[in-house]
């Protein structure tokens, strides 16, 4: 061979060779993704932030497609897009948001957690109407700078009673995400502009005056992200020194628990890790899971991903018919998205899609034209009725209601499309992550070069574990691909074009695909779902049942009665069929008496409704007769499992809790065993209360619920009263089950002086029901009608015997009243 012939012959190996290795797969699995290198195409931490793992591609680049776009369709078309119509607070004339000057109504948080969402629901769905509408409101905050830097209304400038007279940052933190939303979209310097002018005026901010408590402090991790944001786009040093700023003057979240509100909980236990990636300190991240374990190992041992605080948490009430708040589901979910991004754990991801299945879904009507208040694992009636203290707060909670709800009326609006731009997440070595699956079409610069690839996802997933992949190249490209694989999920397998991919995968990890791509590339990925059963055992050892990423309620009938007007009316939602089943499944097996059952047909519209799911499992159960609901309307509080039960042994059948309105889905075990626990109905009150008038907050039955207050402006108990009457005559009345010689009562009367308009009476009788007439009771031993505050006022009397009984109160002029307790008694009987 001659040295030519050998020379080419050399080259030529050299250049199979070289093809060859760009063509070879490498396979592997990670826990976290690395972060060796910023990603060279998208925006992402610059030094000396630490990189990010991986980073949310451009809005716009991912496209939802099945079931995830029809709940924004839904949403576009139902409440969240017509609250310019139904929300006061929304209302374009002489609203603060829209005015040059700042000056107007509605000033505070409503506007800005409307438009967080809305917009960003226009960018993803490319609605043009909704991104009209939703520029109208960004170019209001534009146009409202002030030459220090302020923008937004000038109320919260000014100094409010939220912020102890300081100015009140926490609204334009809100208003921040909008900015930056839209810039993603449009590119639009005038947003650099007004947030650097902004952040430059925070810094003259002394700090004595700078995010002093409640919610603005709190919460001001926010106001730490979007600093990270603007300083990855523009490279002002000075901007780092805002965000030493705000962490230096925030709750201390990286200390603890730092507040026990619901709300708070889900947007700022992150709080450690948003500064994280400018403190470098791994004890910040560390402090996230640690908060996140404390709460959730408190008041989270309930199916559906979230916890108990039905405004706050309170200690003992962790059962599974404690709700979360709407606002507090959304907040959660878009945490567990930025912690995903900031550690590349793939755990964050997994709980942000078990709330987003499972508890959600049904903080909505079906169409997504109402939202409740509070949602919860066990929550067999939707009604409009106080539920007060088993929940928190008074009044309406359960009910939907679509102009009701402040706060979660309009937060909720960025769940669903903040859900649907996370699906996919550039990483720092300039591949892809499949971060969260859902139907969809993604397109994203990949590769050295930046190559532009397009990828088509098809699946049903969360309801069947199979995710079909197809790349579209213009020239062959070399990139990673990320593959989550959820913690649930043993045995995943992997195809490229029809070949199985030789791999070990692992739940809670990333399967890494890092290979030369060609056009036309098809994946499919295989997560095989498993009947499982969690034993809650801090919570009575309740069990909830699993398939994959979904857990399962008891299907209940659901009848739906409408309420207020007719074009946004409400509804309140009542069970059709029983409810009050135990599981007869042995934990150790629980496919023994479960089946799972698949609809194999296309995806409904909305899935998540019981008639649109495409599974169903079968269960074997029966009724726990003394299950019933409690003195205040809840499903009762579980009772240690096993439950003892002689009912029949029955077929039911479950649902996806995303599925479902009414749910069960944290379950006591039933059985027949004389060894079970004999469950005790709940008490209920002793008499059957009514008044002339009780205030929609307060609930009559209160009287004699046995709850004793420690002071007559006790909040920590439930009460009645007869607000906003004011200065009137009016009435309480006891029903008694059956006629009954009474001697003696006693009143503990409600006076909240110093924190509203409710004060003891100025007089007060009695009077006994003696046949059809009412008369008033003669008192004896020199006993007295008394009004005095902080104790019980008794009064005794010639006995009585009668079914009824009331007390008759005049006000004092100008103010209303009401009652904590109200106690009737017979004569004590002499001992010999």
């Amino acid at each position: 061979m001659n040295s030519s012939l050998a020379l080419l012959t050399a080259l030529g190996l050299l250049a199979g060779a070289a093809l060859a290795h760009a063509g070879a797969a490498k396979v592997h699995t990670v826990t976290t993704v690395p972060a060796a290198a910023p990603n060279k195409h998208y925006v992402s931490n610059r030094s000396p932030l630490l990189t990010s793992p991986l980073v949310r591609l451009p809005i716009g680049a991912i496209t939802p497609r099945g079931w995830l776009r029809k709940q924004l369709e839904l949403q576009a078309e139902g409440f969240i897009g017509k609250l310019t119509e139904i929300s006061g607070f929304c209302r374009e004339k002489d609203n603060a948001w829209l005015s040059k000057t700042g000056e107007g109504h509605s000033p505070w948080e409503e506007v800005p957690y409307w438009l967080k969402g809305y917009g960003d629901m226009g960018y993803v769905l490319k609605n043009e109407n909704i991104v009209r509408e939703a520029r109208k409101w960004i170019e209001g905050m534009l146009a409202s700078q002030q030459p220090d830097g302020w923008f937004g209304p000038v109320a919260n400038k000014g100094g409010s009673r939220r912020a102890r007279g300081k100015p009140d940052l926490w609204p334009n933190m809100i208003a921040l995400n909008c900015l930056q939303s839209y810039h993603e979209v449009t590119g639009d310097p005038r947003v650099l502009d007004l947030m650097g002018k902004y952040f430059r005026w925070q810094l003259t901010v002394p700090d004595a005056d700078f995010l002093p408590p409640f919610w603005q402090q709190q919460r001001a991790s926010d106001n730490l992200e979007s600093v990270h944001w603007l300083y990855n786009r523009t490279g002002d040093a000075e901007l780092l020194k805002v965000s030493e700023k705000t962490h230096r003057n925030m709750a201390r979240w990286d200390q603890g628990v730092a507040n026990w509100h619901g709300v708070n909980i889900c947007q700022c236990f992150r709080a450690p890790g948003i500064f994280y990636v400018q403190g470098k300190d791994r004890a910040l991240l560390d402090a996230v899971e640690r908060n996140y374990q404390e709460v959730w190992g408190l008041y989270g041992q309930v199916p559906g991903g979230m916890f108990g605080a039905d405004e706050n948490c309170r200690r003992g009430f962790d059962d599974p018919h404690q709700g979360a708040e709407s606002c507090s589901m959304v907040e959660f979910m878009h945490s567990a998205q930025l912690l995903t991004r900031i550690s590349g754990d793939p755990r964050w991801a997994e709980r942000c899609e078990d709330v987003a299945f499972n508890s959600y879904p049904a903080s909505h009507t079906p169409d997504l034209k109402g939202l409740h208040y509070l949602t919860a694992p066990n929550q067999v009636v939707l009604d409009r009725r106080n539920h007060s203290p088993g929940i928190q707060n008074g009044g309406c909670m359960f009910a939907y209601n679509p102009r009701s709800y402040r706060c979660c009326q309009h937060n909720v609006s960025h769940g669903w499309p903040y859900y649907a731009e996370e699906l996919w997440l550039a990483t720092a070595d300039n591949g892809l992550c499949a971060s969260l699956y859902a139907a969809c079409n993604v397109e994203a610069k990949v590769g050295d070069a930046g190559t532009t690839v397009k990828i088509a996802e098809d699946t049903a997933y969360p309801f069947v574990g199979t995710v079909a992949l197809t790349l579209a190249a213009a020239k062959p490209v070399r990139f990673p691909l990320y593959l989550r694989i959820p913690a649930w999920c043993n045995g995943a397998t992997l195809t490229i074009n029809g070949q199985p991919v030789a791999a070990k995968t692992q739940p809670r990890s990333y399967l890494v695909v890092d290979r030369q791509w060609s056009d036309g590339d098809r994946l499919t990925l295989t997560l095989p779902m498993h009947l499982g059963l969690r034993v809650w055992t801090k919570n009575k050892n309740a069990v909830s049942v699993d398939y994959g990423p979904l857990t399962f309620s008891l299907k209940i009938g659901e009848e739906y009665k409408p309420f207020g007007d007719k074009e946004w009316p409400g509804c309140e939602v009542f069970p059709t069929t029983p409810w009050n089943y135990g599981l007869a499944v042995d934990p150790a097996k629980p496919e023994a008496s479960l089946e799972v059952v698949l609809r194999h047909r296309p995806l409904a519209g909305q899935v998540f409704t019981p008639a649109g799911t495409p599974i169903e499992i079968r269960a074997k159960a029966r009724k726990v007769p003394e299950w019933t609901l409690d003195r205040h309307g809840l499903c009762a509080a579980l009772q240690p499992s096993p439950a003892r039960t002689a009912e029949p042994l029955e077929t039911v059948t479950l649902i996806p809790m995303g599925c479902a309105r009414l749910r069960i889905s944290a379950f006591p075990i039933a059985s027949t065993s004389p060894d079970a626990h004999a469950w005790q109905a709940p008490p209920q009150p002793a008499y059957r209360a009514t008044a002339s008038h009780c205030h929609g907050g307060d609930d009559v039955g209160a009287m004699c619920d046995g709850l004793l207050p420690k002071t007559s402006n006790d909040h920590a108990v439930p009460r009645m009263t007869w607000w906003d009457h004011k200065g009137t005559t009016e009435w309480v009345a006891y029903k008694l089950a059956k006629p009954a010689t009474l001697a003696w009562a006693d009143v503990y009367w409600f006076d909240d002086t110093g924190a509203g308009q409710c004060r003891v009476p100025a007089s007060w009788k009695m009077l006994a029901k003696v046949g059809d007439a009412w008369k008033e009771v003669k008192l004896t031993g020199g006993s007295a009608c008394g009004t005095a505050k902080n104790a019980f006022n008794k009064i005794t009397f010639e006995p009585v015997t009668t079914r009824e009984v009331r007390l008759e109160v005049q006000l004092r002029e100008g103010v209303s009243g009401g009652i904590l307790e109200w106690r009737v008694g017979p004569r004590p009987t002499t001992k010999k």
